[in-house]
């Protein structure tokens, strides 16, 4: 089916048009929410009430998943001259849409893999959401359309109704070390959490170049997985904190405090890091000194913060077992070279070590370096890229440091590039063997 009757007239979409902005108060999401926000305005054109098509009595159904996982996208635009369908599956950019007698653009595409993919529109050149698809992922300051194709093969992160499902908090705390009075990160808890006295294990997952606090959430899913891996056995109740890992905060409308759009300058000078990497290919490459994007990549303040104030805060604040066979951390890209800083300069802090898409340096001083961390108790120090990965050379060069190092280590790979259908699928592996 098409198009459902809307008594309104539903929604026209014109390429000067615009929308509003969501704020929501809440700290608290319960269940499996994947803090999808819907918050959709800013730089994108959005759907506006005035210039109906032919007829503006019907509701545009997009997208339309069919039984052979082929996927029917459409959108009305009466006065656009071009509109393309730019989605993150192979040969998925700038595929051209068809118009109809119902001023209706759509186009047909797939089968689409069982995954989770993002998408958008370009109305002559404009980056447009999908107003028929409410579900949506903020990367940064980049938004998207989120589709689900569920199956097996998407079925360690997709939302299972009957399963117990844990809780997501939005935690404010202030950081002294980068000059910052309100800074946001996201907590899980697993299910039982409210309710019982126990104390738990910690996972600290960190996010890639160019996302923020959400990423986690919204893109890797990980609440979700967590609450799979737990209905099933595979993985021991755990918190999971998600915080922003960029030197300054940036968030969606409505939710920072201060003036829009919320950015906080980062004044803190950076301490002595030792065992700053290389990404080998990637272009978030900084040394110690912050060549990163942004600058302050790698130049450490962020990591010295997040093992001076993030971990000192949830041992504080959730009931959490706080010693090193207890705490865990994993990180992506950047979030990887963020996790190679904080455990080569904090060694005996966490027991449990993952690096995705990321690399090391194969010289006498980083592998004295790992030899420190060996030393101080780590139970697994799990590596791991994509087989397409530009990283993939750089992990390979970490994972022959921590070998000559003496550490428990191993090397993974999954299909894919530097990309979420990879890191969804190790955060479910490295999931799996934590805390045992």
């Amino acid at each position: 089916m098409m198009y459902r009757p809307e008594p309104d007239g539903g929604p026209d979409l014109e390429s000067n048009s615009k929308g509003g902005n969501m704020s929501i108060r809440n700290t608290r999401v319960f269940g499996a929410v994947a803090l999808v926000l819907g918050c959709v305005g800013l730089a994108y054109a959005q759907p506006a009430p005035a210039g109906r098509g032919a007829n503006p009595g019907l509701r545009v159904i997009s997208p339309e998943i069919h039984p052979d996982k082929r996927v029917t996208f459409r959108l009305r635009a009466p006065k656009a001259a071009e509109v393309l369908l730019n989605g993150n599956w192979d040969n998925g950019t700038n595929i051209k849409m068809t118009k109809d007698g119902q001023d209706i653009w759509s186009v047909t595409v797939g089968p689409l893999g069982e995954q989770l993919w993002g998408y958008s529109f370009s109305v002559d050149g404009v980056k447009v959401l999908d107003p028929g698809n409410g579900e949506y992922q903020r990367d940064g300051n980049r938004y998207d359309n989120l589709l689900m194709i569920s199956g097996p093969g998407s079925e360690l992160w997709d939302f299972k109704p009957e399963s117990l499902h844990g809780t997501v908090q939005a935690v404010w705390y202030s950081s002294e070390i980068l000059k910052q009075k309100a800074r946001r990160m996201y907590v899980y808890t697993p299910p039982g959490y409210e309710t019982s006295k126990t104390k738990y294990p910690v996972l600290y997952l960190l996010h890639g170049g160019g996302g923020d606090e959400d990423a986690w959430i919204t893109m890797g899913r990980a609440n979700l997985i967590l609450d799979n891996l737990i209905a099933q056995g595979k993985a021991k109740p755990m918190l999971v904190v998600m915080p922003n890992g960029n030197a300054t905060q940036i968030v969606s409308q409505g939710y920072a405090y201060g003036p829009t759009p919320p950015r906080q300058s980062v004044t803190a000078p950076p301490p002595p890091v030792q065992g700053a990497q290389d990404l080998g290919a990637a272009p978030l490459a900084g040394g110690a000194a912050g060549g990163g994007r942004g600058g302050q990549t790698y130049e450490g303040s962020y990591p010295h913060s997040l093992v001076k104030e993030v971990v000192p805060f949830i041992e504080k604040n959730f009931r959490v077992i706080a010693n090193k066979d207890n705490r865990a951390i994993a990180g992506l890209s950047m979030g990887g070279g963020h996790t190679t800083l904080a455990t080569n300069n904090n060694p005996g802090m966490f027991g449990w070590i993952a690096v995705w898409s990321a690399g090391g340096q194969d010289t006498e001083e980083y592998v004295n370096l790992l030899k420190k961390v060996h030393a101080g108790g780590v139970k697994h120090y799990w590596i791991g890229a994509g087989t397409t990965d530009f990283a993939l050379n750089g992990s390979r060069t970490l994972y022959a440091a921590a070998q000559k190092a003496g550490l428990n280590t191993s090397f993974h790979t999954a299909p894919g590039a530097h990309y979420w259908f990879v890191w969804r699928q190790f955060l479910g592996e490295f999931g799996s063997v934590l805390f045992r």
